[in-house]
């Protein structure tokens, strides 16, 4: 084949190339449309259904030389993309989202890719790189969100550092154990006590907390924090972010504690009234919240308090959000309370993680949504 030959192809290649990059331009804007037809409507952005008729369709219609799991393989990526395409419509609307981001992920990796992960022991059950990574795939970021098991933690940050990490979560057990061992803590997390964000930079690693954020936003759906008194059930660090949302909003704190040793400390730190467990019946509050693990999948039968005592309280609140209704949620209801999850005080403290690494306002109730359904499906 001659140079003249070559050239001639490549030009038609070219040529193909512009026609296929404004069809494909024009595909995404009728894409669009759909989208906003959808968010008026109320439907899912997602439709398998359709979404195999366009492929079986192209299979039927396809000539060749191209194969079927070729064309397949191309048109998933154009679905793929026309499908963010009308995420990114939803975005402040009623639309529901894309079911799941680690089914679909936002873009290819590369080198350019910002990482971004949680850290604790352990992990699996974490629904916060689901969370994450939804937010990443309906705003079009190069940035993907993966869970780190970690038995060293110092290695684990060196590590972390090392790699160009962007940011991370911290959960248990080291969101106080990390204090000593990252290079600024914000004034926050200091008087919290406790870290459960970082952020990697050039100077070193930052540490704040958005759990405190969460728990707020938790509580102000069941009533005011101003003027009213919640006793708080648990001395970890949930519960020292719970007690210093609600202190720092003019609310009033007992907290309710098994070890009076570290009950105590945490009541005298924010200048709280102090009970023991077993004294809870006879303590007196708007709203109850519990901060410990008990009632967590998979000992869903178990209660922190006992059942006898929620009569008492006009709202119950429980951190723990798998499963999404505890079982302290479930006694609290049929005793006339006003209940909130745990599944709204995590989706918050992501999305106040989010806005923290990225600069961008996170999509809140797709959020909530991959959340909520991934959890109904445990």
């Amino acid at each position: 084949m001659s140079k003249g030959s070559l050239n001639r192809l490549r030009q038609d290649i070219e040529a193909l190339d512009h026609e296929l990059l404004r069809l494909l331009n024009e595909r995404a804007s009728v894409s669009l449309q759909i989208g906003r037809l959808k968010v008026q409507e109320g439907l899912d952005i997602r439709d398998p259904w359709r979404e195999q008729a366009v492929f079986k369709y192209l299979a039927q219609h396809n000539k060749g030389p191209l194969k079927a799991r070729e064309i397949e393989e191309i048109f998933g990526k154009i679905v793929a993309i026309s499908r963010r395409i009308q995420s990114a419509a939803s975005f402040g609307g009623p639309a529901r989202p894309v079911e799941s981001a680690d089914a679909d992920p936002c873009c290819t990796l590369t080198g350019e890719t910002a990482l971004y992960g949680i850290i604790g022991n352990p992990v699996a059950h974490s629904m916060s790189p689901l969370m994450h990574n939804t937010a990443f795939g309906l705003l079009g970021l190069d940035a993907i969100y993966l869970p780190f098991e970690v038995e060293d933690l110092p290695g684990a940050l060196t590590g972390m550092k090392a790699l160009n990490v962007k940011g991370a979560s911290v959960t248990h057990p080291f969101k106080t154990q990390i204090l000593g061992l990252i290079d600024e803590i914000d004034d926050t997390a200091e008087k919290i006590g406790a870290v459960n964000t970082l952020v990697f930079g050039k100077d070193g690693i930052r540490g704040t907390n958005t759990d405190w954020v969460g728990a707020v936003r938790c509580l102000e759906v069941l009533l005011p924090v101003e003027g009213h008194t919640f006793v708080v059930v648990g001395a970890g660090g949930a519960a020292r972010a719970v007690v210093f949302g609600i202190t720092s909003k003019g609310g009033n704190v007992m907290v309710v504690n098994r070890s009076e040793e570290k009950g105590r400390s945490l009541a005298d730190e924010f200048d709280c009234a102090f009970a023991l467990l077993p004294e809870i019946g006879a303590v007196g509050g708007d709203c109850l919240v519990n901060t410990t693990p008990v009632g967590m999948y998979p000992k869903t039968d178990a209660m922190p308090v006992p059942k006898g005592v929620l009569s008492s309280y006009k709202a119950v609140a429980d951190v723990i959000y798998n499963p999404v209704e505890t079982m302290l949620l479930k006694e609290a209801k049929a005793a006339g309370c006003k209940v909130a999850s745990g599944f709204h005080m995590f989706v918050h403290q992501g999305v106040e993680q989010f806005s923290t690494w990225t600069g961008r306002k996170a999509p809140v109730r797709e959020m909530e949504a991959v959340v909520y359904e991934r959890l109904l499906r445990t």
